[in-house]
């Protein structure tokens, strides 16, 4: 009867377990910065999703701990994007989305799942972002804290409308290969 009172986001989270995990070897600060300046001069070669190295002081202000503290940069077509957050997780997730990745970074938002195994993370719809670049920090939430979840980024994900896309999925469990734990769609900006 629950899911008739509360419905939530239809999910396939069965396809995203049992995946093989590699953790994405995060860039250099240096092409960070060359990829950041790219993408704000509007550069469309910097389009993309990267693996990259958080800002510690930053973690630390997110009260974000753990050893999977991996944080992605994402650069979308013409800076605009759309961003559609979905979980399957026993445990409740966080999701920030950022401005940079520095100590002062602004949230474009924060995303947290209402409860465990509810597939909502963020609206239903997802939301628009229209910035050149941004990142994306996920972990499970604690009584005070996050604990950062492990991070895999699928580049060969598109939208059922074509055009540009890429998954991030992440995973909470320390051994565990499946990755549904919190995913974000991330496509072209209508």
């Amino acid at each position: 009867m629950g899911w008739k009172r509360f419905p939530v986001p239809e999910f396939d989270h069965h396809s995203l377990k049992g995946m093989d995990f590699e953790p994405p070897a995060p860039i250099s600060a240096e092409q960070e910065r060359e990829i950041v300046n790219a993408a704000t001069a509007g550069d469309p070669s910097a389009v993309g999703t990267y693996a990259v190295a958080p800002n510690e002081a930053l973690l630390e202000r997110l009260s974000f701990e753990g050893d999977n503290r991996q944080m992605t940069l994402c650069v979308p077509p013409a800076g605009r994007a759309h961003l559609l957050g979905r979980s399957m997780a026993w445990y409740n997730q966080r999701a920030h989305v950022l401005d940079r990745n520095a100590p002062d970074a602004e949230p474009v938002t924060t995303w947290s799942t209402p409860r465990t195994h509810n597939t909502r993370l963020g609206p239903e719809d997802g939301i628009d972002i229209e910035l050149p670049f941004f990142y994306l920090l996920s972990g499970r939430i604690t009584e005070d804290s996050s604990i950062g979840n492990r991070v895999m980024i699928d580049p060969s994900w598109k939208p059922e409308t074509g055009g540009w896309g890429c998954r991030i999925l992440c995973a909470c469990d320390k051994g565990a290969p499946n990755f549904h734990d919190s995913c974000f769609m991330i496509s072209s900006a209508a």
